[in-house]
């Protein structure tokens, strides 16, 4: 009896171990991250540096990461590249996942495991690259065999610092967003259709910013890179995903773009309203009218993955 029960602590703490070693992170990374620089190819005799990257990187003490990141849209990618259509040049400019994260400070190596990206090639797999932290200074460096990227990839990233003061309803807001349902509804006909996406997430940063990727149900793998029209035609069907700067007023958010799915220099409105305990958020978008002149709005509820301690670092 006492070696049955001997046994059962001794895997009791093997699998309290595993779990704690599998949310393991370097506290030197946690916070809000803006994109400094990215070069490309830099395992090769030519590597070369991205014009106009833009990106956020947001890694939170609970071990959940997002990133997003874009390049200049104005410029063709390569000259090779120069008949790509508008739907492959988006993901040609554009992309990013979000999902857990593990780090090793003392192998300098962070484990990014996406649950939603952009794009569907990246959902379910394992990166692991290299990490230097100096100062309020990150680079993050890939290794070689990443879906759309042109060999191993190096990023620079510049820590931002918190909104000083933060408010209490600023403080209820921050944190990771898991999507759990969302609702078209026609105010008019009082008829509501609700719909599931592939894992999707908002975060709201400490230090004023907004991430999002929602991807679509059920979209199929790539079968080249690039993508061909048609694929990436299809990938983009119901994607919204985005990064930007963040405003927090009374019942409102208003997320102003700064790259992504979503015109750069946009300004999305969004009522949100907290359950009691601040565990789930519905969103509401304001009203408009279709084609036939009936008012509609999207309702979409969000559960709370992580609060704003664990971007703080508290």
């Amino acid at each position: 009896m006492r070696r049955l029960v001997l046994i059962a602590a001794l895997v009791t703490l093997a699998h309290a171990a595993s779990s704690a070693q599998g949310t393991s992170v370097d506290r030197a990374l946690v916070g809000t991250w803006t994109l400094v620089s990215t070069e490309e190819a830099v395992d090769g005799p030519e590597p070369g540096r991205v014009t106009n990257p833009r990106g956020l990187l947001v890694l939170d003490a609970a071990g959940w990461a997002f990133e997003g990141i874009t390049r200049d849209n104005r410029q063709r990618p390569t000259p090779a590249q120069a008949s790509l259509s508008e739907a492959q040049l988006v993901f040609a400019t554009w992309g990013g996942s979000w999902g857990r994260y593990t780090a090793d400070a003392g192998s300098k190596q962070i484990t990014l495991r996406p649950e939603g990206s952009f794009s569907p090639n990246v959902m379910g797999r394992e990166f692991v690259r290299s990490y230097a932290v100096t100062g309020d200074r990150l680079v993050v460096t890939s290794r070689p065999g990443e879906p759309h990227a042109r060999g191993a990839t190096r990023w620079t990233w510049e820590k931002v610092p918190p909104v000083e003061n933060l408010s209490p309803g600023y403080r209820q807001v921050v944190g990771f967003w898991r999507h759990e349902v969302e609702s078209r509804v026609n105010l008019t006909l009082k008829t509501e259709v609700s719909s599931k996406r592939a894992p999707s997430v908002v975060v709201y940063t400490p230090s004023g910013y907004v991430g999002v990727h929602f991807p679509g149900l059920n979209r199929k793998p790539f079968t080249s890179d690039p993508p061909s029209d048609a694929e990436a035609k299809e990938g983009l069907r119901g994607y919204v995903g985005y990064f930007g700067a963040l405003g927090v007023y009374q019942g409102q958010v208003f997320h102003q773009i700064l790259g992504g799915s979503v015109s750069a220099g946009t300004t999305l409105k969004r009522f949100f309203d907290l359950a009691p305990g601040g565990d789930t958020v519905n969103l509401r978008f304001p009203v408009t009218r279709n084609a036939q002149g009936q008012e509609m709005t999207t309702l979409v509820t969000l559960k709370r993955l992580s609060k704003a301690a664990d971007l703080l670092g508290e």
